[in-house]
This record gives structure tokens, C-alpha cells and sequence, in this order.
């Protein structure tokens, strides 16, 4: 067997390659929020927190360490992340975690009611959101020369979406810090009075006196897709969408405590921030000397207790797994009991096995017959050390 290391950039290629097959882990250290849950769930310890803190308020080095010399390569860490910091491939080819034992349930999906607007895509923390543009403004060639007009935003029917901002560079867009879109307005000097735009508006909220450029109505000029490899459910494009035009199922439910008694004597609110800089959703935020933390939009990773270095942050936290049946599930779903109940793997260490081997006496009678069944053993044990030969099995191929 070999294993190597290389390093490029900002990720880690882990590679192990036997005599039948080859794997690999990919970990990119900028995506990963330091979160702990391959730490618990990788079944040879191979991987070790680093301290959270330090990094979060500028240290530049990887939120976790893996180590490739015990590392076995089983991918559990891939299948669990919950910020999908990890690749991993068999003989070049990407595993996709639904063909995993277990894997980290989550989805994400469009519903009838979409209207393909500009909420999610501005507000996704991991560009998880595609918006295709079919057409704009400028790609329509005909503009009004010299006319008069009037445009008007019923800010009553608006529901700042912003489809109009992304059509039509006149709308300019007031952007605010829950939302993004606080207030759009238009610059009547760029406006031409083409009244395409009300076309476009999905709530009836332009009014045009103008003069209109094309015949026919002007629709679909953008689509809405979701890169489920980027996305990591926390469900901020489902609370803002002001159409209820995406449903989000999240991967881990839980609660986040806070010991709110502590936090003016023991949390430094200014000079810190470490909970609010991990956060990959901007869930926890620190305002006015107080931790407060969006449950609605938080994944329950555990970053943020884990960036605390004052113990002020608990985040209790239930993985949504699904499984599919195999001779590994059993123990992949120890890994998840792992990760909820926060305690590491009891690894058999080579060293410890050779002395139970030592301590094994035979009775006399039946020593030739033990040993002659040990050997059997042995060689079952090789044939198990061999990834192909597990993955024949777990196919239910004889040979």
C-alpha cells in the first residue's frame, strides 16, 4: 500500500493506493468552519481538532488536521460534513453521498410558486444558487429617443424581489441588512419609458407611461437553479423569499444555548467575535454585548461552541441520516452516535492485539484443531484488508 500528501492551495489531497484500487480524500481547509463532527465520527481518530478560536480571529492554518498514515480511507467524514469540506473519489471517480451507507440527509428544491427573482441568489453564504439570465434590458436594441414619460413603484405591491434590478439597470436597489433589498428606486435619467419592465414585475408593482419598444409580453428572463454540492441547507433562501419559493429540509436539527448569565463578565463582545466569524449561515451574531443566534437559519454544526473559548456556547445537535443497506451501515451509524453523544473511537491498536494473541492458552487436546482455525482466520482477515474484496461482497458478487 502507499500513501502520499500533497498539498495545493487551500486543499489537501490524501491519496491511498493498493493493489486493486485507489482512493482519495480531498479536504479544503477554507471551506471547513471547524465544526468537530469528523473529529467524533472518523473511525480510526485520524482526525484531530485545531483551536478554533485562534483561527477564527486571523491564525491561517486548517480548522482540523487529518492524519493520512492512520487515516482508512472509508469516506464517513465525506459523507457527514456538513459544509461539504471533503471530497473523496475511488479509482478517480467522484462518490456522490447518496451511494454512501449513511449520509447527512438534507434538500433543497423549488416549488410552483417561484418566480425565479434575485433573493437567493444574493443571499446564499456558499453561491449555492445558479440564476441563469435569458434576457436584459440591453439586450433588447431599441430604446426611446427623446420621449416623455413618467415610471412609478407601488411600494405597496413590491416585494422587493429585485427582478427589476437584474432586467434593468434604471432600478437601483437600497440594500439592506436583513435583506437584500430594502427599498428600489429608479434614476429616470437612464430610464427610457420602455415599459418592459412591467412585464417583468411579478406583483403588478410598475406603473409605465410610455412608449412600448417590442410587441408581445416579455416573460421568463431568468431561471433559478440550486448546486446541491455547494449547498448546505441552512435555509436563509427559504426565510426571505418573499414568494415561498424554495423548501429547505436541513441535515441536523438541534438548539444552540447560551449562558447568557456569563456573557458581560466572561464574553469580551468587541475584541472577540470568534462565534460570529466561524458561523457559516451568519446565524450567531454578537450585538449590543450579546450572543444571539438565529435558529431558523443555523445548521447546529457546533462551530460556534467550538470558536468559544470561554465555554459560553452549547449546541446540541440530532443528524438526519439516510442509509442505504450494506454490511458497512451498522457501523457507519456508530460514527453518528458518535457525533450526538461527542465521544471518539475506541480504536484496536496493533500493538494490543498481538498481546491478546499471546495471552490465548489451548488446551492440549485441541491445540492442533485452534491453530489449524486460526490460520483460517488469518486468512480471512487478509481477504477483508482488501478493499475490493469488501466491496465484492458489499455488491453481493461471489467472485
Amino acid at each position: 500500500m502507499e500513501r502520499t500528501v500533497e498539498v495545493t492551495g487551500e486543499r489537501f489531497f490524501f491519496r491511498w493506493r493498493g493493489r486493486e484500487e485507489s482512493r482519495e480524500l480531498v479536504y479544503d481547509y477554507k471551506k471547513c468552519v471547524g465544526c468537530g463532527i469528523c473529529v467524533y465520527a472518523c473511525p480510526a481518530n485520524a482526525i484531530e481538532l485545531n483551536p478554533v478560536h485562534d483561527i477564527a480571529l486571523g491564525l491561517d492554518m486548517p480548522p482540523v488536521t487529518v492524519d493520512h498514515t492512520s487515516c482508512v480511507f472509508c469516506g464517513i467524514c465525506f459523507s457527514l460534513c456538513p459544509v461539504k469540506a471533503f471530497e473523496f473519489r475511488v479509482d478517480g471517480m467522484d462518490v456522490r453521498r447518496e451511494f454512501c451507507p449513511v449520509w447527512l440527509a438534507g434538500r433543497v428544491e423549488k416549488t410552483d410558486a417561484c418566480v425565479n427573482c434575485a433573493v437567493c441568489y444574493r443571499t446564499c453564504p456558499t453561491e449555492a444558487v445558479v440564476r441563469r439570465v435569458k434576457l436584459r434590458r440591453e439586450d433588447v436594441p431599441v430604446r426611446n429617443e427623446g420621449i416623455e414619460g413618467e415610471i412609478r413603484i407601488d411600494e405597496e405591491k413590491c416585494r422587493l424581489c429585485g427582478i427589476c434590478v437584474e432586467f434593468c439597470q434604471a432600478f437601483k436597489p437600497i440594500e439592506g441588512e436583513e435583506r437584500p433589498f430594502e427599498r428600489i428606486i429608479v434614476d429616470e435619467e437612464v430610464c427610457d419609458y420602455c415599459e418592459l419592465c412591467v412585464d417583468v414585475c411579478p406583483n403588478g408593482a410598475i406603473e409605465v407611461r410610455g412608449r412600448r419598444v417590442v410587441e408581445g409580453k416579455v416573460e421568463n428572463v431568468a431561471e433559478v437553479s440550486f448546486e446541491d454540492s455547494k449547498c448546505i441547507y441552512c435555509g436563509i433562501c427559504a426565510k426571505l423569499c418573499p414568494y415561498d419559493g424554495v423548501r429547505v429540509e436541513k441535515g441536523i436539527e438541534g438548539k444552540v444555548v447560551v449562558y447568557e448569565a456569563l456573557l458581560q463578565s466572561k464574553c469580551d463582545p468587541v475584541g472577540c467575535k470568534a462565534c460570529e466569524i466561524v458561523c457559516p449561515t451568519g446565524a450567531c451574531r454578537v450585538r449590543g454585548g450579546r450572543v444571539e443566534v438565529d435558529e431558523e437559519t443555523c445548521i447546529h454544526c457546533g462551530a460556534c461552541e467550538n470558536a468559544c473559548d470561554r465555554d459560553l456556547i452549547i449546541v446540541r445537535r440530532l443528524l438526519r441520516v439516510e442509509k442505504n443497506e450494506t454490511p458497512w451501515t451498522g457501523g457507519w451509524m456508530k460514527a453518528v452516535e458518535r457525533v450526538i453523544w461527542r465521544k471518539l473511537a475506541k480504536v484496536f491498536r496493533e500493538e494490543r492485539r498481538e498481546e491478546i494473541v499471546e495471552e490465548v492458552k489451548f488446551e492440549p487436546k485441541r491445540a492442533e484443531v485452534d491453530e489449524r482455525l486460526l490460520k483460517k482466520l488469518e486468512e480471512i482477515e487478509r481477504s477483508l484488508r482488501k478493499p475490493g474484496f469488501r466491496r465484492r461482497i458489499e455488491l453481493k458478487k461471489p467472485s
